[in-house]
């Protein structure tokens, strides 16, 4: 098995641009993100929200705790 290894040139420039504030990463799709918080919110489990935001139950998961931190709020008891 042969892994690819970021040379050390590119790995340099994004350590820059991470410095400078340049490098963000992937924006948030926030219609999927709203999708997840109103599904939750009706009472929906993480599974089942999943199914029907076509995301994984971990992104469900990421969206909802970062919802409740957040809101203020408290996690519901029954999460799945």
């Amino acid at each position: 098995m042969i892994f690819c290894q970021q040379s050390p040139r590119p790995r340099k420039g994004i350590e820059l641009a991470k410095a400078g504030g340049k490098y963000a990463g992937r924006k948030a799709d926030l219609v999927t993100h709203e999708r997840i918080i109103v599904l939750r919110s009706g009472g929906n489990s993480i599974s089942r929200t999943a199914k029907l935001t076509g995301c994984s139950e971990a992104q469900v998961k990421r969206v909802w705790a970062r919802h409740q931190k957040e809101s203020g709020k408290p996690e519901m008891l029954s999460q799945k």
